[in-house]
């Protein structure tokens, strides 16, 4: 079969797909639909960007909007922990004054992250692609929107993620999100704001911290010491800390807000957003046909992938392709009974599966709203 005709950059996004990422992320309990509704409900297009703890950008148009609110108690991580910036929280420093140092900021940031050698993301990052904003984000429990300040937002189109870096206090991420392909298409942009939901892709990182002390003569060279200088050093102590970094994923999803200054800076941000997660629905939907062209690895009840291949027993061009831009990949498994399931498809969002022939390409969508999983994540390929 020649697939090299296979083309799936002019398909729009069928309404897509979560299961548990194979590689670094987790079910979440999404409740995504609801979103479009609420973010009309607090009639966003009216208003104006509001900052009034550090009027980074502009001041409230109308005493009335209730669609941003301060609150303390869940943006704490807002106020600034650095001395230096606390004239910067002040009303005796100019708009500009502020907007200066935050670009400053954000400049500081992108020249330590291309010039250090050990950045993991120095050979992605793009002028083009970076971008400052302030962040705000939707409390669930309180049911309002949050200021969390400015940031530095930048795209990285090879590893489709998109990351913040804090303007104030320590310059440490804010966000560390893996895209799915179809978050822009759930994404709402009005003049200078722009929603989208991090579907659970969010990952926070955890330090783990490992102490162990030395005695100091056995990490120094003591053989050009004299005796006298030996025995000052005989019996100090030093602690020896060692830390481990590793990402893991957020509980929940998170509904996340970046104000721009200009309408202009909004659309570079968005143009950009669309053509990174088309990108990448383009590599995902190629990755998922070929699954079904080659064999793949049988994996056992639990998941784990066992010293067997399978090939998917029929063929069907259509049917693959309209499989894989539904998010379904070929994913043979073999039973707790040793009965081979060769023809079993999973959903690479919310983890709904199916083992049997398909009807016809109308029946695909049919299936997976039915599935359970579907239902219980709201699974965005069919939602």
């Amino acid at each position: 079969m020649n697939t090299s005709q296979i083309s799936f950059t002019d398909v729009e996004y069928s309404k897509n797909s979560f299961q548990q990422d194979e590689k670094d992320s987790g079910y979440t309990d999404i409740g995504f639909p609801a979103i479009n509704q609420q973010f009309q409900d607090q009639n966003l297009s009216n208003n104006i960007e509001m900052d009034t703890e550090n009027n980074y950008i502009y001041e409230e148009e109308t005493a009335g909007n209730t669609f941003l609110q301060e609150c303390e108690s869940d943006a704490s991580d807002f106020y600034p922990s650095d001395p230096e910036d606390v004239p910067f929280i002040s009303s005796n420093v100019s708009m500009e004054e502020k907007r200066k140092k935050y670009q400053n900021r954000g400049l500081k940031i992108f020249r330590d992250l291309t010039e250090n050698l050990a950045a993991p993301w120095k050979d992605e990052l793009d002028p083009n692609n970076a971008f400052l904003s302030n962040m705000y984000k939707f409390n669930d429990e309180k049911k309002r929107w949050v200021k969390k300040g400015p940031v530095a937002i930048f795209i990285l189109p090879k590893q489709f993620r998109l990351v913040t870096y804090n303007l104030y206090g320590q310059q440490t991420p804010s966000l560390n999100i893996k895209l799915w392909e179809f978050m822009s298409k759930y994404s709402k942009a009005t003049d200078r704001m722009f929603l989208f939901n991090s579907f659970g892709r969010n990952f926070k990182n955890k330090v783990f911290i490992d102490t162990s002390i030395v005695y100091l003569r056995d990490m120094v060279d003591i053989s050009r010491l004299t005796e006298k200088e030996k025995s000052l050093i005989h019996n100090e102590k030093v602690n020896i800390c060692s830390s481990t970094v590793i990402p893991y994923p957020e509980d929940e999803s998170s509904k996340i807000i970046f104000s721009f200054r200009m309408p202009e800076e909004l659309l570079r941000f968005k143009n950009a957003f669309n053509k990174v997660c088309s990108e990448l629905y383009i590599n995902n939907c190629q990755e998922r046909y070929y699954s079904y062209l080659s064999e793949q690895p049988v994996l056992n009840y639990q998941g784990n992938p066992i010293d067997k291949l399978c090939k998917y027993p029929y063929v069907n061009n259509e049917l693959f392709v309209s499989l894989s831009k539904c998010g379904f990949a070929y994913k043979p498994i073999e039973n707790e009974n040793g009965e081979l399931l060769n023809s079993r498809v999973v959903c690479s969002f919310c983890g709904a599966t199916y083992s049997g022939w398909f009807g016809d390409v109308e029946s695909i969508e049919t299936v997976h709203r039915q599935h359970h999983n579907a239902i219980q994540y709201n699974c965005p390929y069919i939602y």
